[in-house]
């Protein structure tokens, strides 16, 4: 049975929420530029989603990446080796994560930002496996962010596929 969460625990889960919000927000005004610029101006795939689409998922995918990393970070030694593993490898998918959208939007590098997202895709697969038994809570948080960034990959593939100036 799980234990209830304390309220000690809950304001911990809060301040990771707030500081992943505040990391994307910083990202979202810093890229905005370029989603009105060249972005813009891209050859879209038919699927693509309506622009507002995407900061509303991302606040809500930050917020169950800050809370599967507040659950990684506290079994960090739960399973010896494989607690430090599981908090390096959310590290790495963080930065991997965080510095897309430079790669993407800043840099306007199509094809160094599918191949960005498929490395950033298999760093969540590793750490789904490594949460599975042990931080089950962790896992089951990452999927919804694990499944959108799947979708994103073949989004960004097919971006670069429609603009690659043949």
């Amino acid at each position: 049975m799980e234990k209830r969460l304390s309220e000690s625990r809950i304001l911990q889960i809060i301040l990771w929420v707030a500081v992943f919000e505040a990391v994307s927000a910083a990202i979202g005004y810093i890229t905005r530029p370029e989603v009105d610029g060249w972005y813009a101006a891209l050859a879209r795939p038919w699927f693509t989603p309506p622009n507002f689409v995407f900061p509303v998922m991302w606040t809500l995918l930050y917020a169950l990446i800050a809370a599967a990393g507040f659950y990684i970070w506290s079994a960090r030694g739960v399973g010896g080796a494989a607690g430090k593993r599981r908090v390096y490898l959310f590290a790495l998918y963080m930065a991997l994560n965080w510095s897309w959208s430079f790669i993407f939007f800043t840099g306007g590098q199509l094809l160094a930002g599918f191949i960005w997202i498929i490395a950033m895709n298999i760093v969540t697969a590793v750490i789904l496996a490594l949460c599975w038994r042990e931080v089950r809570r962790a896992a089951l948080l990452l999927l919804p962010p694990f499944a959108w960034t799947l979708f994103a990959a073949v989004l960004n593939g097919a971006f670069w596929w429609l603009n690659r100036g043949g």
